[in-house]
């Protein structure tokens, strides 16, 4: 029944935002403690949509400043994130971080009270992690094959790419920074500079991937120190939505076809995960392989080694000595 009424019923639409003079004060203030403590504009952006979303509530809702906020008035705000604005645990858990640091910066005391109930309470301690299947080499062969048989004129760059990102396991936004400095084309080695740890670290490939990287790369107009390795035809620094695009089209051509699992979720981030699963399956100590791919945590290479595929090996294993 319910699941009818979802049909038939519209669903209202979120509260718009609107920035005001007094909402532009603190986000203002909020963006340059940001931009001064080295945080990526990207970041900061993602953030300031979050503070928008509360200073307006404070104002119109509330009729209130952020400093006169009270615990009660906490909790209404993340009820109606839930209710109201439908958002799930991880988002509401990204928000309640967001504020920690928002009034942190800001030099106001008042949220520490919610703060401090909140963690008695583990209201924001168990949240969700966003799974995405990894992806094993012979769904990347698939992916690899459908890619090379479509039109495109960039089909083996950008397959050379998604090689690239499935032998380092960097992020797609790390790889595509890379320039001719950081690359010792000769060792295979990248220097990421650019990450989301802030601290930089090398990756390396096979040396077919190399062969294949350098190959590409012959092609390319500019090749200054400064120039980045990853090219559109007319030397400018390729976008990670030009690399995303054609994964997602692959993989739902493969789907289409009953080749890869509808409810696979295949991304262009299961590279980056099935590198994890791949070196853990390898016996890569668990320490060395937190490194490589640049966690902050070792639980998020916890979370890799206790993921699905490895469960299942595992199982596999098992049964065959039963």
């Amino acid at each position: 029944m319910q699941n009818l009424k979802n049909m038939i019923l519209f669903t209202p639409g979120k509260e718009k935002v609107e920035e005001t003079p007094k909402s532009k004060k603190w986000v203002d203030k909020f963006i340059e403690e940001r931009e001064f403590d080295g945080i990526k504009k990207s970041t900061i952006q993602g953030d300031v949509n979050r503070l928008k979303v509360f200073l307006n509530f404070v104002e119109h809702r509330l009729k209130k400043e952020p400093e006169e906020m009270t615990n009660a008035d906490f909790i209404k705000f993340f009820n109606y994130l839930e209710k109201e604005r439908k958002l799930s645990k991880n988002t509401q858990n990204r928000y309640y971080n967001h504020l920690k640091v928002f009034y942190k910066l800001m030099r106001l005391k008042n949220f520490n009270d919610f703060k401090d109930e909140s963690e008695d309470r583990k209201r924001f301690s168990g949240f969700e992690i966003k799974h995405y299947d990894s992806l094993s080499t012979e769904i990347l062969n698939m992916i690899f094959q459908e890619i090379l048989e479509t039109r495109s004129t960039t089909k083996i760059r950008d397959v050379m790419i998604i090689r690239f990102l499935w032998d380092t396991g960097a992020r797609i936004s790390e790889a595509l920074k890379l320039t001719y400095a950081d690359s010792d084309f000769d060792k295979g080695e990248f220097r990421l500079r650019d990450t989301k740890g802030k601290e930089e670290r090398i990756v390396t490939c096979s040396d077919k991937t190399l062969e294949l990287v350098n190959y590409c790369l012959k092609g390319n107009i500019r090749k200054e120190p400064e120039d980045n390795i990853f090219q559109t035809y007319r030397g400018e620094p390729l976008q990670r939505n030009r690399i995303s695009d054609v994964f997602r089209n692959a993989v739902k051509e493969l789907k289409s076809q009953g080749k890869i699992p509808e409810n696979k979720r295949v991304v262009i981030h299961s590279l980056r995960h099935g590198r994890a699963v791949d070196l853990l399956d390898k016996g890569m100590p668990i320490d060395i392989v937190k490194e490589y791919l640049g966690h902050k945590s070792l639980e998020t290479t916890l979370y890799y080694s206790h993921s699905k595929e490895r469960q299942e090996n595992m199982l596999k294993k098992i049964k065959k000595i039963l």
